[in-house]
């Protein structure tokens, strides 16, 4: 009984440890060979470029060779290009003047309250037009790459309103509020008003009254100043870090996946003329294993 159960372990043992293989895909990919000039599939604006499949394959994923879609680029990578920052603004109420300063660092020490307000911001203001009057001013497209040290750096921008007791203080309104990442071959954004409701931070000494501090939401972040009576309000907003440098993963077409019958092909056009480097890249996959094929072509769209 005793070796019976230790020949049944050995064989779970066994069948537990065994690796989940998979077969190479077979795959191919073809063009109307009359659109082949020297190595490049040659096609007007407007034409359709058809793919022929053969073979049998789990998964294809295909990457068009478009700016965010480039099978060299489906990793994350770290790139600086030209930082900018644009937003618009307006300022409403009262007349009190020097209300908003637009300031930046790549330096803080922590979020809490003493340390955003103690770190070391270079004032951006000039940097671009601020509103007067509740007349809308776009702040225009300012460059800060020079406030990042490199392409692994981080950045904040800050919003900071002081309004003063004696008078009505003034209400700003800051919309259209975005940073980019401004590459020659994509613009990478990172941060904008409609994705990063969440993140936005608020720090001030004094909020009285309970509005007297900055509201955000996916279309605007926008303070409202007191009466004449009301106390000298000093309301911080600032950014989440941003990786100035970080470049996500370009991304594929999923073109079958392995629940899905053969495809015997793939039509796609291009929205520019250009030239396109193409790539399906066809795989079959267990837990423990991926084996994959690549297949490529040169597409050149001429207007």
């Amino acid at each position: 009984m005793k070796k019976s159960l230790i020949i049944l372990l050995s064989f779970f043992a066994a069948a537990c440890s065994k690796k989940l293989e998979t077969d190479t895909p077979s795959f191919d990919v073809s063009l109307d060979p009359a659109r082949m000039v020297s190595d490049t599939f040659t096609y007007r604006l407007g034409d359709t470029t058809r793919f022929r499949f053969s073979g049998t394959i789990g998964n294809i994923a295909f990457y068009s060779g478009e700016a965010g879609k480039r099978y060299d680029s489906r990793t994350s990578t770290y790139k600086l290009g030209q930082l900018t920052l644009s937003f618009s603004s307006k300022a409403e109420s009262g007349t009190q003047v020097n209300t908003l300063q637009v300031l930046a660092t790549n330096k803080l020490a922590g979020l809490d309250s003493v340390s955003v307000m103690n770190a070391e911001w270079t004032d951006i203001s000039t940097r671009g037009a601020l509103a007067t009057s509740a007349t809308v001013v776009p702040f225009g497209v300012a460059d800060v790459t020079d406030l990042v040290a490199n392409e692994n750096d981080s950045l904040f921008i800050a919003f900071k309103y002081s309004g003063v007791t004696g008078s009505q203080q003034r209400t700003w309104t800051i919309t259209e509020f975005t940073v980019n990442n401004v590459l020659s071959e994509k613009t990478v954004p990172l941060s904008a008003l409609s994705t990063d409701v969440a993140y936005w931070t608020r720090y001030g000494n004094v909020w009285s009254p309970a509005n007297g501090r900055w509201t955000i939401s996916a279309s605007d972040l926008k303070i409202t100043g007191g009466n004449s009576s009301a106390s000298t309000n000093t309301s911080w907003i600032i950014t989440k870090p941003l990786y100035a440098g970080r470049v996500p993963p370009d991304v594929s077409a999923g073109i079958k996946s392995v629940n899905e019958p053969d495809k015997a092909g793939y039509a796609y056009a291009y929205p520019a003329a250009g030239v396109y480097r193409a790539t399906f890249v066809a795989f079959n996959h267990t837990l423990d294993e991926e084996k994959q094929i690549v297949r490529e072509f040169i597409i050149k769209v001429t207007p």
